[in-house]
């Protein structure tokens, strides 16, 4: 049997066991995935009040065994998983600013974060995502960062929806990876202490508890500050020094009303190290253009890259294009981030 035609019976399995458990448990398709990994995780059907009945356990039950007798690489693991997310996301019809981040922009970071990683010669990293969603960056970020080199990284992750802070736990749990998720707003007081790197998908749009933006330098001087700001100061306070903020943010960001609070706290704090757009072909418009933005904490051994790496990112398609993006990368990091 070819590869592509095992990863379609994966995703095949794994669609009929979560619509069975939709019905079975009378919840979202999301939740009905994410149970169903967490119980191929956990080799059993987790049963709670009498759900899933006894009929729909042993339909699972078989279900679960022609799964795990689907042999699949990390990779395409991964793959097949990302395309039960998309479909999840469909039928749930889920807000923008809650849809997967591409395997792309996940793969494009890893390769920045490898750089900065391997000029610093740093092997062990703790790491979270913020806002993990449904856990598609964190863990595309983690398996490309561990196919180009040997690292030890703990991962963790910050959510405050439920439904989607239970499927990224769960496909990490699949994926065999350890991450630590947490049910919060982000913008709300970490539990977590002692972080080196951050990599972010930031969600988009204002934030309504002004009471909680009021101790942030990025807050607006009226009416509701902008999400990603906060999230980006919060997530950089509480990186340990030196540490590296991976964000991937609107490329308009420093543009907008609300910018200048934004330069102003970044000057003050960390060190602006890298502004790249993205590929265009990613987005469905220009409004709609992203960009990677790379920051580091004052403290420790870090210090003001000489030139901040700047430009757009080529599609990954274009070989050519895209080998030289990586060594421009490469010589950045090995300039800036010595050990």
């Amino acid at each position: 049997m070819s590869e592509d035609n095992e990863m379609q019976d994966y995703y095949d399995l794994v669609n009929q066991a979560s619509t069975l458990l939709q019905k079975s448990l009378g919840s979202t398709y999301t939740d009905a995935l994410a149970e169903t990994l967490t119980n191929l995780a956990d080799g059993k059907v987790y049963v709670e009040n009498g759900a899933p009945d006894e009929k729909s356990v042993a339909e699972l039950e078989k279900l679960y065994s022609q799964i795990k007798a689907v042999n699949l690489s990390q990779l395409q693991l991964k793959q097949a998983i990302t395309v039960n997310i998309i479909q999840a996301q469909r039928l749930d019809k889920v807000e923008v600013n809650k849809l997967m981040t591409p395997d792309t922009i996940g793969l494009i970071a890893s390769l920045i974060a490898f750089e900065i990683l391997t000029a610093s010669g740093q092997k062990k990293i703790n790491l979270i995502d913020p806002t993990i969603g449904t856990g598609n960056l964190l863990i595309e970020f983690i398996d490309q960062l561990n196919l180009a080199g040997d690292f030890e990284i703990n991962a963790a992750g910050i959510d405050n929806d439920e439904t989607l802070v239970g499927l990224a736990k769960s496909f990490s749990e699949v994926m065999n990876l350890n991450l630590d998720a947490y049910h919060q707003d982000g913008i709300a007081e970490w539990e977590i202490t002692d972080i080196d790197y951050a990599i972010a998908d930031l969600p988009v749009g204002y934030y309504p508890v002004d009471d909680n933006a009021a101790k942030f330098e990025t807050k607006a001087d009226e009416g509701h500050s902008y999400a990603h700001h906060l999230l980006i100061e919060q997530t950089m306070n509480n990186l340990n020094d030196g540490g590296v903020g991976i964000f991937i943010v609107p490329s308009a960001i420093f543009q907008t009303d609300q910018a200048k609070k934004l330069s102003a706290w970044m000057v003050s704090n960390v060190y602006l190290q890298a502004v790249l757009d993205l590929p265009g072909n990613l987005f469905a418009s220009k409004e709609a253009q992203k960009a990677i933005v790379v920051l580091q904490k004052h403290g420790g051994k870090a210090q003001q890259a000489s030139n901040v790496l700047m430009g757009t990112i080529p599609g990954t398609d274009n070989v050519k294009e895209f080998e030289g993006f990586r060594n421009q990368v490469r010589d950045w990091a090995s300039n800036n981030f010595k050990g």
